[in-house]
């Protein structure tokens, strides 16, 4: 194998390692938005279920924010 063909292997590896980051970096980023989304609904949800557990009394009876009957005011 001559120098040339030696610095093409080179170069010929190099860009093949250039595509493959390219390819895990995209990878990762969509990785990154699905672990990012998931961690919001779960959010989401761990703040109602707080509310749920926030609104109940130890007595069983319900917390009301407004009267059955109208708003806040009367």
């Amino acid at each position: 194998m001559s120098l040339g063909d030696s610095i093409l292997g080179g170069l010929r590896s190099i860009v093949l390692i250039e595509e493959r980051l390219q390819r895990l970096n995209e990878s990762l980023a969509n990785l990154r938005r699905e672990a990012v989304a998931a961690v919001a609904d779960h959010e989401k949800r761990l703040i109602r279920l707080e509310t749920i557990i926030e609104l109940h009394r130890p007595d069983g009876t319900t917390l009301r924010i407004a009267s059955p009957g109208g708003g806040a005011g009367e």
